[in-house]
């Protein structure tokens, strides 16, 4: 088997095992390819991809960095890039690399399907760990929510999320503005 046909293979098993939900497989398959071609981006991609879904945003944020010096015009490695950056509590820099994917790709569906990612990932940040949420987590979780309703204003789900947040954070003003945000938005029916 030729070196290509083996990097090939070694790519479509780590592919396989991260749809399978095997995430740990799946970077060992994608080391098994960066190994032979360390510039091989959709690894590099996919590996990144898989630790995230681990829980690990350092290291997945490393390999879409990487990926994006190897092939910028890639819209999704700085859409990945910035939901690390996200979960890292780094809510500017995640804005940067969204302000870029979107300008990769200006569609309306691939902002919104952004939106709906950043606001699962603030949902998550609530839900993660000890079973009473601190304040600190609460403003981790704003960051992602104003975010998602941001890059997708008519986001019901998000400005609910905020004015709850908002209440939790102590402020009944912003609380309540997002309240009636959410109800403007509801949408008719």
């Amino acid at each position: 088997m030729s070196q290509s046909h083996k990097l090939l293979a070694a790519f479509n098993e780590g592919v396989n095992r991260s749809t399978a939900g095997d995430h740990q497989a799946a970077i060992h398959a994608f080391d098994k390819v960066l190994d032979e071609d360390p510039k091989h981006s959709p690894a590099l991609s996919a590996k990144g991809f898989s630790l995230a879904r681990l829980g690990r945003p350092s290291e997945a944020l490393h390999c879409f960095e990487r990926a994006i010096e190897l092939e910028p015009s890639i819209a999704d490695n700085y859409r990945h890039a910035a939901l690390c950056q996200l979960e890292l509590d780094e809510p500017e820099e995640a804005s940067t690399l969204l302000e870029r994917a979107f300008q990769l790709n200006p569609e309306p569906p691939y902002r919104e399907a952004a939106a709906t990612e950043i606001f699962t990932l603030g949902e998550s940040l609530l839900s993660r760990g000890s079973r009473r949420v601190d304040k600190a987590r609460y403003r981790h979780a704003r960051h992602a929510f104003e975010l998602a309703l941001e890059y997708h204003p008519a986001y019901v789900d998000a400005a609910r999320a905020l004015a709850d947040v908002w209440t939790h954070l102590g402020d009944a003003e912003r609380s309540s503005h997002y309240t009636h945000l959410a109800a403007r938005l509801r949408p008719a029916g």
